[in-house]
């Protein structure tokens, strides 16, 4: 055999065996990158074609909730965006959804829960801002329209029997805990000790913002509100309504109401 096709014979053998003629063996080219990872979300099962354009539907079937990366994407004709997750597999986009990384879950769900206490402590300033003072005279208005205001927020809370709050309560404790809350102020936690606290307030008279409002005997009431203004008042009623925010009726007029503040 000759010198240069011994040469050439030698140089194919080694290419065939995936070694260089300078005895290093070729590098592969990188594979690409993933750009993100999806979801499916829309459907039991989606289909993986070919192609994105005019292919054909292959035997394997992304489950619902199963995850996958994404190679490309590209727009059909229809304008239709489509995404490829392996070798010759397509699938369209609309019947998935990307998933955040864990790291950014977790970042995410964080700043959800601080905005929510944000909002909460925000919302107890704003009650006990209204009052300048909690050192402030009888009469007040300032701590009359905190109190206003705090009891309102508590409309839609569930009533339990001796329940104290914030986030159930029974009529005694609701009183206790928006007085002291938005006010400063110690009614004391049962009906019997709240009707002896501040002034006496003629029912026929009229009420004030802040009044407590009382119902049964005068010893011992069976419910106690607080007077929200415009003839209205918050308090909690049972097990069935919980916190509410009601009229009063000739039908339910209080038979007593104290003014504390």
């Amino acid at each position: 055999m000759k010198k240069s096709n011994m040469i050439k014979f030698s140089a194919a053998a080694l290419t065939f065996l995936g070694i260089s003629a300078t005895g290093v063996k070729p590098v592969k080219q990188p594979v690409q990158a993933a750009s993100k990872r999806i979801k499916v979300i829309s459907k039991q099962s989606v289909t993986v074609w070919t192609n994105y354009q005019k292919g054909r539907h292959v035997a394997t079937h992304l489950k619902k909730g199963s995850s996958h990366f994404v190679y490309q994407t590209a727009t059909d004709s229809m304008g239709n965006l489509w995404y490829r997750i392996g070798k010759k597999e397509w699938v369209m986009a609309k019947y998935f959804n990307q998933v955040k990384s864990a790291k950014k879950a977790v970042k995410a769900k964080k700043t959800k829960a601080k905005s929510k206490k944000t909002k909460r402590v925000k919302k107890a300033r704003s009650a006990a801002s209204l009052a300048a003072s909690w050192s402030a005279p009888m009469g007040s208005k300032a701590r009359a329209k905190a109190v206003v205001s705090l009891a309102k927020q508590q409309v839609g809370k569930a009533y339990v029997k001796g329940s104290k709050g914030p986030n159930a309560f029974d009529n005694a404790s609701l009183v206790a805990y928006v007085y002291k809350q938005a006010a400063g102020v110690n009614t004391g936690s049962s009906t019997k000790s709240q009707v002896k606290k501040g002034i006496a307030v003629d029912p026929s008279s009229g009420f004030v913002e802040g009044d407590l409002l009382f119902w049964g005997s005068k010893n011992k009431p069976y419910n106690v509100a607080i007077y929200v203004g415009d003839g209205k008042y918050v308090t909690a009623a049972g097990d069935q309504q919980g916190v509410i925010q009601a009229s009063l009726s000739t039908y339910f007029w209080p038979s007593r109401a104290r003014r504390v503040l």
